[in-house]
């Protein structure tokens, strides 16, 4: 395993207003392009939701050992440790925790086998921060 820099785990962790809402939900979004993430970050912590971001799976399953999320929102495209590898280390971790693959692969293959991998859901990229921030909602709300 790759030695971690401690400056290198986390791109950004916040929270509305310094705390946390909503019974505490915290959400983990995972991609080794965290831009691509930033709009859904602030549209979650204005909602009252608990962010942080990891660069690549490795770095998410230190998050989610050490802070549970409710939620993860996981990339498949990644170095060290892809979506798929990720998405089952978590649910093997905590089977609880939701996983939501936001990913810009298209083919059934890919939707497949995120599901295979123990995803909860599956959304495309490009994404509307917005509608993307209803799905976790709707998960989040439970069945």
């Amino acid at each position: 395993m790759a030695q971690r820099r401690p400056d290198a785990t986390f791109v950004s962790r916040r929270a509305a207003g310094g705390t946390v809402s909503r019974g505490g939900i915290h959400v983990l979004l995972v991609d080794d392009q965290p831009k691509a993430l930033e709009a859904l970050e602030l549209r979650l912590a204005a909602i009252g939701h608990r962010t942080t971001l990891a660069h690549n799976g490795e770095v998410a399953l230190g998050v989610v050992e050490r802070d549970r999320p409710n939620l993860v929102v996981l990339d498949i495209t990644m170095p060290e440790m892809n979506g798929y590898q990720a998405c089952r280390a978590i649910k093997r971790l905590d089977p609880t925790i939701l996983v939501l693959i936001l990913t810009a692969k298209v083919e059934s293959a890919d939707r497949f086998w995120a599901f295979q991998a123990g995803a909860d859901d599956f959304f495309n990229k490009p994404m509307d921060p917005a509608l993307l921030v209803q799905k976790i909602e709707a998960l989040l709300s439970g069945p």
